[in-house]
């Protein structure tokens, strides 16, 4: 093998190396309660009280969220699609969420790859 077919075989290796660490976020867990983040932001309602109320805005397209501690992360789909169908029910309730987390000027998101109620 030449030395330019070798010098860009390690280049190579070395490029695929580094795009996998940029485009795979570690998976991980949070327990939280979903919400309906628009009530949740421009009112502060969440829980049992809000739970109807906050599973209609997120049928009809709100964005959902799940509230760990005092933050607020939209959820999205891994396939980076909405999770409202999904999570619609579960407004209100406390769930556990695997997934990739980003933070970026402000925003927080979790990309869901599975999610559960949580246990008591």
């Amino acid at each position: 093998m030449s030395k330019k077919v070798s010098a860009f075989l390690a280049v190579l290796v070395i490029l695929i190396g580094i795009g996998a660490g940029v485009v795979r976020a570690a998976e991980e867990s949070w327990t939280g309660e979903v919400v309906d983040v628009a009530c949740m932001v421009a009112k502060g309602a969440k829980g049992a009280d809000h739970a109807e109320c906050g599973s209609k805005c997120v049928k009809q397209g709100l964005p959902v969220g799940l509230l760990v501690g005092d933050t607020t992360y939209i959820l999205i789909g891994a396939d980076h699609k909405p999770m409202n169908d999904a999570l619609a029910a579960h407004v209100g309730h406390t769930v556990t969420v695997t997934g990739s987390k980003f933070e970026s000027k402000g925003a927080n998101v979790i990309a869901v790859k599975d999610f559960k109620m949580a246990k008591s």
